[in-house]
């Protein structure tokens, strides 16, 4: 619930500050960093929270490419995806402007695999070098396969460990709320 408030006051706070009539036109370099949920397509895994860095150059003030890495988090696994991002800025004169991003690249974990990434969003600009981008995110991972320690007790009445391995889908929709600099 703190999210939701936090995250209604922040748009509220930015659709004020985007009355500005001129803002900077993107251009060279620019870093964003940016923090989502994950909400999984399979239903048998708890959402997942991530945390990512982009960093690269907007080369005609609407077109952005850069590289990035991230982390991915839940309470059964973790995984690092690295990606090429392009992202597209429809109106780079105006405060608020609409925004079209995609990532492609691989994720590290104990298995590995690929990752791609298609986001819609807001970015919300300012006279300076700062904004405040606003997206939801499709995201697609290869199934990623982890090991998951089980205890049992067996007829000794020994615990005894095991270890299985765990084949998941961690694809899914996101939203993601960052800044750019």
């Amino acid at each position: 619930m703190k999210r939701i408030i936090l995250l209604a006051a922040l748009f509220c706070g930015m659709t004020a500050f985007a009355q500005q009539e001129s803002v900077r036109v993107p251009s060279g370099y620019q870093g964003f960093l940016e923090e989502g949920n994950c909400w999984h397509f399979t239903s048998d895994l708890s959402s997942t929270i991530s945390l990512s860095t982009t960093h690269g150059f907007y080369f005609n003030g609407n077109m952005y490419v850069g590289i990035g890495a991230g982390w991915e988090h839940n309470a059964e696994y973790s995984m690092v995806p690295f990606y090429a991002a392009v992202r597209y800025l429809f109106t780079n004169q105006k405060a608020v402007s609409p925004v079209v991003g995609v990532r492609v690249g691989s994720y590290a974990s104990s298995d590995g695999g690929g990752y791609a990434d298609l986001s819609v969003g807001v970015r919300f600009a300012s006279k300076r070098d700062f904004a405040v981008n606003m997206a939801v995110a499709v995201s697609y991972f290869d199934e990623l396969e982890y090991d998951v320690r089980d205890w049992y007790t067996d007829a000794a009445g020994h615990q005894v460990t095991r270890w299985t391995t765990k084949k998941v889908n961690p694809s899914g929709i996101s939203l993601r709320i960052g800044i750019e600099w």
